[in-house]
C-alpha cells in the first residue's frame, strides 16, 4: 500500500465524488464491488481500512479492482435515527489513484550504493527505516570482514525478534533460523553480531542514537495506524514521515548509524564477547568465567 499512499500524498489522484452502490460483506467487513457509470467494478484486494472524518463511525476503504485500478470508497453513517434500524448509510466513490508508478517509486532506490535495498523491500513487502538498518548492518559487516563474503560459516546473532532488519539479513546474507546461521535473542534492541563460526572472530554492531526531530508526530501517527484509528490523511502523513526517515538513514554514513566492537569466541563455552572481555589462557581465548573455572580446577589438582 505504500506506493498508493505516496501517490495520494503527492496529489496523483482523480477526484470522482459520486454516490455509488456497494456490495458489502458484513462478515469479512469489506466491500466486494461497486457500480459506477453503468459498470461493475469487482474488488480483488482490500489495501487498507481507515476512519472517516464526517462522523465518528464513518469508515473509508482503499481497494484495488479487477482492472488494476485503486479507488477510495467512503462509507458515511448518518446520525442515529430511532426510526431507522439500522442507521441509513451512503457510499461515496471518492477518487481513483493514478497509475503513474514511475512517479511513485522513491528516487533513493536508484542509488547505486544501495541497489540491494530494492530487492530487500520486495522480499519484505515494503520499504521502512528498519529495513535500511538491516541493509546497512550487513554492508558494514562485509566491509569490516571481507572474508565473510566467501565464507560458508558466517553466522549472525540478532538481539531483537520483531524487526524488519531480520528480513534484510536473511535476504542479503542468506542467514536464516532454519539453516542455523541466524540466532535471534529477544532483547528488543538493534544489536547485531556478525561472526565466523569457525574462525571465532567477528564484529558487534550497536545502533547509535539518531534523532529525527519529529518523534512526537511520528509516534502519534504510528499509534493511530497500529490501533486502527487512523484516517487516510493520517496514513499518508505517516508514510511521508517513514520515507523521510528512510532517506535520512540512507544519507548517513554507516559509522554514524552503528557503533563497532570487535568480538572473539571463547574457546570453552563458545560464547562471543567483545575483545576486552576475552583473556588469553594457555594460549586459548577464554571468557572470565571459563578462565576462572579452569584456574580453579587446575588449582584443585595441584593441591590434592
Amino acid at each position: 500500500m505504500e506506493h498508493e499512499l505516496r501517490a495520494i500524498g503527492s496529489g496523483q489522484a482523480e477526484w470522482i465524488k459520486q454516490t455509488v452502490h456497494v456490495d458489502y460483506d458484513n462478515r469479512s467487513q469489506r466491500p466486494l464491488g461497486f457500480s459506477n457509470n453503468g459498470r461493475y467494478n469487482k474488488v480483488i484486494k482490500l489495501l487498507g481500512t481507515f476512519k472517516g472524518d464526517l462522523s465518528p463511525n464513518d469508515l473509508t476503504y482503499l481497494v484495488k479492482t479487477v482492472d488494476g485500478n485503486t479507488y477510495h470508497l467512503y462509507l458515511h453513517l448518518f446520525d442515529s435515527d430511532p426510526l431507522h434500524t439500522p442507521s441509513p448509510i451512503r457510499w461515496t466513490l471518492d477518487f481513483r489513484v493514478l497509475k503513474r508508478r514511475e512517479a511513485i517509486v522513491l528516487p533513493l532506490w536508484k542509488s547505486s550504493t544501495h541497489m540491494r535495498l530494492e530487492g530487500v523491500a520486495d522480499f519484505h513487502g515494503d520499504l521502512c527505516p528498519e529495513l535500511v538498518l538491516g541493509c546497512k548492518a550487513c554492508q558494514m559487516a562485509l566491509e569490516l570482514l571481507p572474508e565473510l563474503n566467501t565464507s560458508r560459516d558466517i553466522m549472525v546473532i540478532a538481539e531483537n525478534n520483531n524487526s524488519p532488519a531480520l528480513d534484510a539479513i536473511q535476504f542479503v546474507l542468506g542467514c536464516t533460523v532454519g539453516n542455523r546461521k541466524l540466532k535471534v535473542i529477544d532483547h528488543n534492541r538493534h544489536v547485531y553480531l556478525f561472526a565466523s563460526g569457525i574462525g571465532g572472530y567477528g564484529v558487534k554492531l550497536s545502533l547509535e542514537t539518531i534523532r529525527f526531530d519529529d518523534e512526537n508526530r511520528f509516534n502519534e501517527f504510528e499509534r493511530k495506524v497500529v490501533e486502527g484509528s487512523a484516517t487516510l490523511d493520517d496514513a499518508v502523513c505517516y508514510q511521508r514521515l517513514l520515507d523521510d526517515r528512510v532517506a535520512r538513514l540512507m544519507d548517513l554514513d554507516n559509522e554514524e548509524v552503528f557503533a563497532v566492537e570487535k568480538v572473539r569466541k571463547c574457546f570453552l563455552c563458545s560464547n562471543f564477547l567483545t575483545e576486552s572481555l576475552i583473556h588469553e589462557n594457555y594460549g586459548f581465548p577464554m571468557c572470565e568465567n571459563c578462565r576462572l573455572d579452569m584456574t580453579g580446577n587446575n588449582s584443585s589438582v595441584v593441591y590434592q
